[in-house]
């Protein structure tokens, strides 16, 4: 049966189980159990396609279970199928496989409390979209000049904007959106990665109702993470955008000040102006989509680039006019290396998310408003 609750655990501990299970299923859950195995079925072909239907994935954690070999086989199934696991730590230490993911202590035998339960309902019954496994929607972005930075007398324009000049990129791709919650859960899940911390779970999973809004509290670093594994699963080389292929994705090749024109317009974006006073999901602002129809490079979250900024948050080391030779696409620089941030959130206003604006941040620090989004140089 579809959409059950699976439970891992060793035979040692099967009288706890089967009181787990019990409960479980006066929580109003399916539960399978290894009694569904009828006489002369393939034992590990059914625990195989029990796991692969299972809506969430439970295992009870003792020395037992550590030492178990068929314990340790399911937990690498349930990684590998990217289900929702809830560790229950029966007796300790917690298991190698799942070192990072918090768990419920339930020593002394003790049934999970009220909040698992809560929680599990959420996952089970109202689970997250799954990322498409074939990768992000990618735009194309043709080869060709444009104009880069602010011009002298531009409103609002900063001195490491300027000046204005034209750069010729080769065609590369960019996702139309941000990377999101969800998509970002698969990567947590499956590489036991850490998570957010404005997700407020004990079991790995973004706020229901926030599954589609851009993923935020994530470093440089960790995006660079996401580039890496979302790579490995799709056999595609995708990375950071540099800025320069950021701005140029966002304003097309003739320097529009906002992606959608000169004039600014607050209901075309999510900014401090519009009052929303957290993310949206992403496309919301389809109004405010860049001549190449990039969605959300005006406001809802400050944008991770490949780009070094420098050793000066204030005073960049890479100024303008650009060039990508001269060192500021080092992806291997050290972490003391400022990157560059891009287009503005829903905590700026329009100064701040105009397609020129750029900041630094350190590779390592985590942010209320800002998130990332991959490029690739070819698909």
């Amino acid at each position: 049966m579809n959409g059950h609750v699976f439970i891992s655990y060793s035979h040692k501990d099967r009288a706890y189980a089967h009181e787990l299970a019990d409960d479980l299923r006066r929580h109003g859950f399916d539960v399978w159990a290894d009694d569904r195995i009828d006489y002369g079925d393939s034992w590990w072909r059914k625990i195989v396609q029990a796991i692969r239907d299972s809506a969430a994935f439970v295992v009870v954690m003792t020395p037992a279970a550590e030492d178990s070999e068929w314990v340790q086989r399911e937990i690498l199934l349930a990684l590998r199928e990217r289900k929702p696991i809830f560790p229950l730590l029966l007796r300790g230490p917690e298991l190698s496989l799942l070192v990072t993911m918090q768990y419920v202590d339930v020593t002394g035998d003790r049934m999970p409390p009220e909040s698992f339960y809560d929680r599990l309902h959420e996952v089970v019954f109202h689970p997250p979209p799954v990322a498409d496994a074939a990768g992000p929607e990618m735009i194309l972005i043709p080869a060709g000049r444009f104009l880069m930075g602010s011009r002298d007398r531009q409103k609002y324009a900063q001195d490491n904007e300027k000046p204005q000049h034209a750069l010729k990129l080769p065609r590369y791709y960019i996702a139309k959106t941000s990377v999101t919650n969800a998509q970002y859960a698969v990567f947590v899940q499956e590489t036991a990665g850490r998570r957010p911390t404005h997700w407020g779970s004990e079991y790995g999973h973004p706020p229901i109702g926030k599954e589609t809004h851009p993923v935020v509290y994530v470093s440089w670093d960790e995006a660079m993470n996401y580039c890496d594994w979302l790579s490995d699963v799709t056999g595609k080389p995708y990375r950071l955008p540099t800025e320069a292929e950021w701005e140029k994705a966002a304003r097309g090749g003739d320097g529009l000040i906002f992606p959608w024109g000169n004039r600014w317009n607050s209901r075309w974006c999510n900014s401090a102006v519009a009052d929303w006073g957290d993310t949206r999901p992403v496309g919301s602002s389809r109004k405010g989509a860049s001549p190449y129809g990039m969605l959300d490079m005006a406001g809802n979250v400050w944008e991770w680039t490949l780009s070094l900024w420098g050793t000066d948050p204030i005073e960049p080391d890479f100024s303008y006019p650009y060039n990508p030779n001269d060192g500021r696409e080092n992806q291997n620089a050290g972490g003391g290396m400022l990157r560059v941030l891009r287009g503005g959130s829903f905590t700026d206003v329009a100064g701040d998310v105009r397609c020129a604006v750029r900041h630094g941040h350190l590779p390592y620090c985590r942010f209320q408003n800002v998130g990332f989004r991959v490029a690739a140089s070819r698909l």
